[in-house]
């Protein structure tokens, strides 16, 4: 099965587009329309190793926001499932970080957040997709829920969770066949510390929790009850549009070395976020 893109009008497109504060992903909604997000994973696509083919293939998109990895599923010929929760009051962020989030924006921006989850509605009507989301936690998922999956990915989301080790074990119930995670790893406790599983939690106020080493998240995965087929190689999500830049003038820069982690903002973030694939399977009970 392939998308169905329609050809609307530019204008129309484009302020529907303008319309959605919220954009996570870079999507191209239509030949050079592109949607304003804070990654492009589109050049990385081709490190993540999604089977070419999922034809006739049921596969389950875990964290899907705005739906890029949904809907490259559904290009590559499957029936794909996605779940996300839209509603800031029920994401497992760091309680500082979530209350934060919701009222930078005023309560305007806070409901329209509520009231059309992010960009998904809107890119799911334009391409023409038939890609079903369902509105749950990652720790609701259960195959009383969504059934079993042949094919499952999970992207960028196991930072954000309190307990990435009891959402894995949930997402193990749904897996049937191969699962691969496309997940954001801490660069430098990766390079010094090759073997030993380590973990950064942070101290600023941030939407996430911990941010493992490529040791650690290959032991969550394990634990969790995986076995793991292939261990990719670190590399680096580019950031979108939406993205802001941080200044590099000599205040901004003793600032930043100043601030726990600031230093990431000077070097490592210009190249991206780090991440790594991996392809796993669960255990045999």
């Amino acid at each position: 099965m392939s998308l169905t893109q329609p050809t609307p009008d530019r204008a129309e497109l484009e302020r529907r587009i303008a319309a959605n504060h919220d954009w996570y992903h870079t999507l191209e909604l239509a030949p050079g329309v592109l949607t304003p997000g804070i990654v492009d994973v589109r050049p990385i696509v081709d490190r993540v190793p999604i089977p070419a083919s999922l034809a006739g293939m049921r596969c389950l998109d875990i964290g899907t926001w705005d739906g890029f990895w949904a809907f490259e599923m559904e290009r590559r010929g499957a029936e794909v499932h996605a779940v996300d929760v839209p509603d800031p009051y029920r994401w497992d962020w760091p309680a500082r970080a979530r209350i934060r989030e919701s009222y930078d924006g005023g309560k305007e921006n806070l409901e329209l957040i509520r009231r059309i989850g992010n960009g998904f509605p809107i890119a799911k009507e334009i391409l023409g997709s038939a890609v079903h989301r369902h509105e749950m936690t990652v720790y609701d998922v259960s195959p009383a829920e969504l059934g079993r999956f042949d094919f499952v990915f999970v992207g960028s989301i196991l930072l954000h969770l309190r307990d990435p080790v009891g959402a894995l074990e949930r997402i193990r119930t749904v897996t049937g066949g191969e699962i691969v995670f496309n997940e954001c790893i801490e660069w430098v406790l990766s390079k010094l510390f090759r073997r030993s599983p380590m973990a950064r939690l942070d101290a600023a106020d941030r939407v996430w929790w911990w941010q493992p080493n490529l040791a650690a998240l290959h032991s969550m995965i394990e634990q969790a009850g995986f076995d793991i087929l292939q261990r990719g190689e670190p590399y680096f999500v580019p950031f979108g549009p939406r993205y802001e830049v941080p200044r590099q003038g000599p205040r901004d820069i003793l600032r930043r070395l100043g601030s726990p982690r600031g230093w990431e903002e000077l070097v490592l973030y210009r190249r991206g976020i780090a991440h790594v694939a991996v392809r796993a399977r669960p255990l045999a009970s």
